[in-house]
């Protein structure tokens, strides 16, 4: 069953139970209502015969009853029908009605209160009062009235009937309209179904669900599908742009390295120019280890691929400092480290995040410019800074510098090695342990990276 089908059932089974309970409400109010102007009715014309009664001894006798037989008969022609009876059950007057003589005792003699039954009289049913005769606390006779119940019950056949009909009919126009409804409702889950169908069938992810102006949780939905589709648009863009740079990177050392091999395969090789085509290919080598090694990084599911150890953020800073001055003697090399900062997370990723920040620092540096590390502690962060004096990156290059295989116009005049993933590895990692970065820089005067990871208090 689809699911508009279900919506426009259970919409209907909910309005008839409604229906029904009202109905029935209805219904009982109604019969009550009915019943009990029957019985006020029985009790009015008994009165009436009581007051017109006036025995002249102990009890109702005969005499008493020729004396206001036409005052009776005129009261019974009203409609009711009329028994007497004496205090010893006796009848002594019976209305000219069908079945006047057929009604029953009082089933409890002798008692002042008035009685009610419903009774079945030559196939009609009737509501019959047994109202007392009582004088000085003695019972002294018995008026009995009854009704026919055929028009009240007439009137309650008819409520129902009508109840009956009218529910019907409204359940047949409101399954209609809720099945129109419901159609109308879910349209928007039918548009993005056949639009996910056609995705999927054409791979064009440039389509997107137009947006309803009624808002609503149907826009909502339209807004989250083409949010959706919209990432996974970019993402798929991305990984085009990173299999295309990546193979672009790898192309080159496996070109050095095919021609190297094609030379030592020649055997009037001299020994100098071997060795030189084995340093090459010894270079290359290591070059696409690290390339493979930093793309296995990038591609690793963030914080998942990371062990999560204690890690002294500044033996980390001191030991990175200490490298870099052993291989770089271009630079005024400056540190500013805080004791005691510690972070949670991975230390060899941490170490290579830091490195391939000083790293980028001394490659866009002039010789004689300076480059300092700062860590210091605030608050709950470990705040790492690297400043340098180098050639600083544009206002329009700012927003790229963490993309993978980006460089700039400016880094690649340079002439400086690389494949421009080392920040995009510095994005990732700090990021992977809950950190952020953020770059700021004036081109010409430097550039200051900073990173903020959550510190162990």
């Amino acid at each position: 069953m689809s699911l508009r089908a279900r919506l426009t059932l259970v919409y209907v089974v909910l309005l008839a139970v409604a229906l029904g309970v009202f109905s029935l409400a209805a219904y009982l109010i109604a019969a009550n209502r009915i019943y009990a102007d029957v019985d006020d009715n029985l009790r009015v014309a008994a009165q009436g015969v009581v007051a017109l009664i006036e025995p002249l001894g102990a009890s109702i006798s005969q005499e008493d009853i020729s004396q206001n037989r036409t005052t009776l008969d005129e009261e019974a022609s009203a409609g009711a029908i009329i028994q007497i009876r004496d205090s010893e059950g006796d009848v002594l007057y019976a209305s000219s009605e069908p079945g006047s003589r057929s009604l029953p005792p009082p089933q409890v003699t002798g008692t002042t209160e008035r009685t009610f039954l419903t009774g079945e009289i030559r196939g009609r049913r009737l509501r019959i009062l047994n109202q007392p005769v009582v004088r000085d606390g003695e019972v002294l006779g018995t008026v009995e009235v009854a009704q026919s119940l055929h028009q009240a019950d007439e009137a309650l056949n008819q409520i129902r009937n009508v109840f009956v009909a009218g529910g019907v009919i409204v359940l047949v126009l409101t399954s209609v309209s809720a099945y129109w409804f419901a159609g109308r409702a879910l349209d928007p889950v039918r548009q993005v179904s056949r639009l996910a169908r056609d995705i999927e069938r054409t791979a064009d992810f440039s389509r997107r669900l137009l947006q309803s102006k009624a808002g609503g949780e149907m826009s909502e939905l339209a807004s989250t599908f083409n949010a959706m589709i919209g990432r996974v648009e970019r993402t798929l863009e991305a990984h085009r742009a990173f299999l295309a740079d990546s193979s672009h990177e790898l192309r080159r050392p496996l070109t050095v390295l095919r021609m190297n091999i094609d030379i030592l395969n020649d055997p009037a090789l001299p020994p100098e120019e071997r060795e030189a085509c084995l340093r090459d290919i010894g270079r290359e080598a290591v070059t696409m280890s690290r390339l493979m090694a930093d793309l296995l990084l990038l591609s690793s599911e963030g914080a998942q691929a990371f062990d999560r150890t204690l890690v002294v953020f500044t033996s980390l800073c001191k030991e990175a400092m200490a490298r870099l001055r052993t291989q770089d003697t271009r630079h005024d090399l400056r540190s500013n480290v805080a004791e005691g900062v510690a972070v949670m997370g991975d230390k060899e990723r941490l170490a290579q995040m830091l490195w391939n920040l000083l790293d980028n620092a001394a490659r866009y540096t002039p010789d004689g410019g300076s480059i300092e590390l700062r860590l210091r502690r605030l608050d709950s962060l470990a705040r790492l800074e690297v400043e340098d004096t180098g050639i600083g990156i544009s206002e329009d290059e700012l927003p790229h510098v963490f993309d993978r295989f980006y460089r700039s116009p400016s880094a690649r005049a340079t002439g400086a090695d690389g494949v421009g993933i080392g920040l995009s590895i510095v994005k990732h990692v700090a990021e992977a342990h809950g950190g952020a970065v953020r770059v700021g820089s004036q081109p010409g005067r430097g550039t200051t990276f900073t990173v903020d990871l959550p510190a162990v208090v």
